[in-house]
């Protein structure tokens, strides 16, 4: 049996259907499921039913409707004391439903429709009514934050028709119409509330006329964030003239210098630029150079814009040539950076026509063409004025209303508002901090503060607003504890976002309260679930951490790390994307430890930092930032060590994966002989595999067996199973690629008996995709199509594209092999496609022969048309598509 008020009030049976009820059964009903199971005193219920009195026969009359409904819903009415109640044990309730879950479609019309009750009734029905308001609200605000404006303005434009006077809804529809490209009917809608709030005597309030006022002028903060700009963290206030003069002066020019002091909110107004302008435009892409330190800016616009070096081509070259489209790149903070940004612009325009550039930057770039746009702070009150409309004083109102909670400044504020804001320059981030210091402070406090401790006119600084800045931060450090000044220091050393766990690790001790207290006064952000210093505040905090201060922070950095980076990757699907993502928001912090150790600390631990994150940078795609920072810390730590050689293992491994074979032959050389002058076993083993491999793609097959037998023999020797069924797997490969297939095929099954052993499976994909391959050449194609399917399910399980890669083209291969020559080509587009973007190309020279042949089988077995539409076929067909149709 269900019960329903969602609408008119009704009792359906099992089979769905409505039972039949008079009006006042029915709201003897509405009154017993208002009250939820609860006794209903017979008193109670005449007042219910007769709300305009009960006449002498009510109590007969009642006992009548009370039968009435007994006929319906049996003895669920029961007596209690002085009553009735109605059981809902075991039945359904459509309040209760809507309740628990918020399902908008159990409405049917108005709570307690049809029902003439008393006041029971009536607060059951307005309490419904309430939730559902609330519940359009979640419903709204999720289908906008999902990008859905259309689907929102249709729904709340039928609720907003019902409740007019709906402020909330009306609010979420004209931001819906907004983002629908529809601004002139959202102000309509506003209209319309007004109207109706009108003719109740009321008007609408400061939120909605708000809403109003910035849908007039299309304030950008009403729109969605941009694809690949970052989503803003708080309300972008002012800077409408400077905003509107920069996106002209974008309009007719290719580069853009938006210069100024720091702290003036360079980086925030070319994001809200890149926000406006994202619409005229293919893709937009930021990149932060703000923890550049050394080398070119190649490697890190390539990983802002997710293209992947390609062997033998500098990077900038195949950044370029992906480069299409009309493109606007922000790079942002460019100062410390200056003639390599500069030089970086000048290539970027000139090669790619499709890109335009924002820098932001101390000073300008110096390129012919380049525009300048000059930001200094937020316009201020004039001397002896207090106009709460300047930017920054509404800046300051907005700050100071968060930090208190929602009750911003009071009128007799303003004028030490005012004189505030002149006193800080109307310098955002100083405004920003003087706001936060507002939850422990009152302003005329912060002012005279202000008067000891900051001097806006003079000091040692050439730059007059950089003297502001580290005045305004010296103060806000000043307001903190020594626990929590400690902790600041400390923090410095982290060059990007960190946990809590990093922090007590760099601290020595447990950080939560101090790093809070950070937090709450706005020198510390929490993001994303991760903790951040804006780069000003990171700068001034490793500058105030002394020599052994520094050196006992950065060595706990260095220490955390170590002991991170000694656990090799995870093998498993999951937890290798987990570490990879991981490792890659970590990537700058990383890299600041192993830089500090190189410079300052032991280079020994540079060294063992570069080592350990090869297997990253060889997964990312980011070869030659790895080469640079293992020559680095080579360069820094000479003496022979297993160290050393396992670093250059790494390096040989990373230089062949780019295409570079003599180099990557040299550097394995060099640390075999490393790992023989230390008697190392199995280094030595370890680097004979890097070596084997380096030779067989060289097509030095003589060498490469000769290293192959050697790391098998001493692996066999030392009894270790890893290595054995690497060597296995190596060796047999250059047997293979000799033509030797008699002789590899033992040695792949061993392998793979040896890596299933092992639980390796990474090493189990290997061995399976290589058994495929010699089942193939002995035309076994049952076999070697069902190992390869293994094979490829366990590379997408791990998240090793590079395999999936193999996987795809000996599936191919099949294909052609069995027929379907159009399929074959299809999937081979695809993985050759995927290969250059990954920049990971097969280097195995049978494996490259084998797929040269296929294609050229495919191609020559299709017509003219075919073979263009198994190309076209395999643009819209994405690797990740191709494996779930490939393992289906």
């Amino acid at each position: 049996m269900r019960f329903e008020v969602l609408g008119p009030v009704r009792v359906c049976t099992s089979d769905g259907e409505a039972a039949t009820l008079a009006p006042k059964p029915r709201a003897l009903l509405a009154v017993l499921l208002a009250a939820k199971g609860r006794p209903v005193t017979a008193e109670r219920l005449l007042g219910e039913l007769w709300p305009e009195g009960a006449p002498s026969t009510a109590t007969a009359t009642l006992q009548m409707h009370v039968s009435a409904l007994r006929k319906v819903v049996g003895d669920r009415v029961g007596t209690a004391p002085g009553g009735y109640r109605l059981d809902l044990a075991g039945a359904s309730f459509d309040a209760a439903e809507f309740e628990s879950g918020g399902d908008l479609g159990l409405w049917r019309g108005d709570a307690y429709e049809g029902v003439a009750a008393g006041p029971a009734v009536s607060a059951a029905a307005a309490r419904l009514t309430e939730l559902r308001l609330a519940a359009r609200h979640d419903w709204a605000q999720r289908t906008l934050a999902d990008g859905r404006p259309v689907d929102a303005a249709t729904e709340l434009a039928g609720w907003v028709a019902e409740q007019p006077a709906a402020e909330g809804l009306v609010k979420q529809l004209m931001l819906a119409l907004y983002r629908s490209g529809r601004a002139g009917d959202a102000l309509s809608a506003y209209d319309r509330t007004a109207a109706a709030l009108d003719s109740l005597g009321a008007r609408p309030g400061p939120d909605l006329d708000a809403l109003a006022a910035a849908v007039r002028r299309q304030d950008p903060t009403l729109d969605r964030p941009a694809p690949g700009v970052p989503a803003q963290r708080n309300r972008f206030i002012g800077r409408r003239a400077e905003l509107d003069r920069a996106i002209h002066l974008l309009g007719t020019a290719r580069l853009l210098t938006v210069v100024g002091p720091g702290g003036a909110g360079k980086t925030r107004l070319s994001l809200e630029l890149a926000r406006e302008v994202a619409a005229d435009h293919d893709a937009v892409h930021i990149v932060e150079l703000a923890e550049h330190r050394d080398g070119p800016l190649d490697a890190r616009l390539a990983a802002a814009v997710g293209i992947r070096e390609e062997p033998g081509m500098p990077v900038l070259e195949t950044v370029t040539r992906q480069l299409t489209g009309r493109v606007l790149l922000v790079l942002d903070n460019c100062e410390h950076v200056r003639p390599q940004a500069t030089e970086l612009a000048h290539t970027l325009l000139a090669v790619c026509p499709g890109v335009r550039v924002v820098a932001t930057s101390r000073e300008q770039l110096g390129l012919s063409g380049e525009v300048i746009f000059a930001l200094g702070g937020l316009a201020t009150p004039a001397p002896g004025a207090a106009d709460p409309h300047t930017d920054a004083v509404r800046l300051l109102a907005d700050r100071v209303a968060a930090a208190r909670g929602g009750t911003g400044l009071a009128p007799a504020e303003l004028v030490v508002a005012a004189e505030l804001c002149r006193r800080l320059d109307g310098l955002p981030l100083a405004i920003e901090l003087a706001a936060a210091r507002l939850r422990a402070l009152p302003l005329a406090e912060i002012v005279s503060r202000l008067d000891r401790r900051l001097d806006l006119l003079t000091g040692t600084s050439p730059v007059l607003r950089h003297q502001t800045m580290r005045a305004a931060i010296d103060w806000g450090y000043e307001l903190l504890d020594v626990p929590q000044q400690e902790l600041l220091r400390r923090l410095g050393v982290f060059a990007g976002g960190f946990d809590l766990a990093a922090a007590g690790e760099v601290a020595g001790a447990d950080p939560l309260d101090p790093l809070t207290q950070l937090v709450d006064r706005s020198m510390v952000e929490w993001r994303d679930g991760r903790y951040r210093l804006i780069e000003t505040i990171r700068e001034y905090a490793r500058e105030r951490l002394g020599p052994a201060e520094r050196a006992e922070a950065f060595g706990r950095l260095v220490a955390y790390w170590t002991r991170r980076l000694a656990e090799p990757p995870p093998v498993d699907g999951p937890a290798h994307t987990e570490w990879l993502a991981a490792t890659a928001a970590e990537h700058d912090t990383i890299m600041a430890a192993a830089d500090w150790s190189l410079r300052e600390g032991d280079p020994a631990d540079g060294l063992r930092i570069a080592a350990a994150m090869w297997w990253f940078w060889w997964v990312a795609g980011r070869m030659a930032e790895g080469l640079t920072w293992l020559d680095k810390a080579l360069a820094a730590s000479a003496e022979p060590s297993a160290l050393r050689a396992r670093a250059l293992r790494a390096a040989a491994a990373l230089a062949r994966n780019s295409g570079d074979l003599v180099a990557a032959r040299r550097l394995g050389e060099e640390g075999l002989a490393v790992f023989r002058g230390l008697d190392d076993r199995t280094g030595m083993v370890a680097a004979l595999n890097n070596l084997l491999i380096t030779a067989q793609a060289q097509e030095d097959y003589p060498a490469s067996l000769a290293f192959g037998h050697e790391a098998l023999k001493l692996a066999e020797q030392a009894g270790d199973a890893r290595m054995v069924a690497a060597a296995s797997n190596n060796t047999a490969g250059t047997l293979r690629c000799m033509g030797r297939l008699d002789e590899a095929e033992p040695l792949f099954t061993r392998a793979l008996e040896g890596f299933r052993a092992l639980n390796d499976r990474r090493g189990e994909a290997a061995a399976l995709s290589n058994l495929s391959t010699t089942d193939r050449r002995r035309g076994r194609y049952e076999p070697a199509r069902r190992a390869m399917r293994e094979a490829l399910a366990v590379y997408t399980e791990l998240g090793i594209a590079e395999g999936q890669l193999d996987a795809v083209e000996g599936l191919a291969q099949l294909d052609v092999l069995e027929g379907d020559a159009e399929g074959g080509l299809r999937l081979l587009a695809v993985a050759e496609r995927e290969r250059t973007e990954l920049g990971a190309p097969s280097f195995t020279p049978d494996e490259i022969a084998d797929r040269d042949q296929a294609e050229a089988a495919a191609r020559g077995a299709l017509d003219a048309a075919a073979v263009a539409r198994a190309y076209r076929d395999a643009t819209a067909t994405t690797l990740e598509k191709a494996v779930a149709q490939l393992l289906g």
